[in-house]
């Protein structure tokens, strides 16, 4: 099973973060950089108060997981942060079965789980980054603020990139 950050992680290096961040900005204003993008596509972004927070993408929430970039790598070494924020093991079943990410792709939900879908290998596809983070973002804003069950229709904004 993948271990090491690297192994669970995508390189942010030549991506447009300022594309991939749009449809979070309500969620994310007050964070100061990213940090890291889990190949499941979440975010983990230094704050203003030097804190760092992870975005979850299957759900929408923003959370305060270290005091300081320091206290989160050591956080990291710890197995039950690791396994939680980067499931290493879903990772390992989606590359056994086939499903590799190719340049600029995360893995991404068919049916977010917010809205029911489940974490297992039929449920997950190599997604272009951009898409992931438009169609989650915009999914997690419209529901931010309903009751668990409500019935809802999802509308998507055409990028105007």
């Amino acid at each position: 099973m993948a271990t090491k950050l690297e192994d669970v992680t995508i390189n942010i290096q030549d991506l447009d973060l300022e594309d991939i961040c749009s449809a979070w900005q309500w969620r994310i204003q007050d964070q100061k950089s990213l940090v890291l993008i889990s190949k499941l596509g979440d975010m983990f972004f230094l704050g203003t108060d030097c804190g760092v927070y992870w975005l979850q993408t299957d759900s929408g929430d923003l959370t305060k997981i270290a005091d300081n970039l320091m206290h989160f790598e050591e956080l990291l070494t710890r197995y039950e942060n690791f396994d939680n924020w980067f499931l290493p093991g879903l990772i390992e079943q989606l590359e056994q079965a086939g499903k590799s990410l190719g340049p600029n792709q995360v893995y991404s939900y068919l049916k977010i789980p917010v809205m029911g879908g489940e974490y297992s290998v039929d449920n997950i596809k190599p997604t272009d980054i951009s898409v992931h983070f438009a169609f989650s973002g915009q999914i997690c804003e419209q529901i931010q603020n309903l009751p668990d069950g409500t019935k809802v229709n999802i509308t998507f904004k055409k990028n105007s990139n």
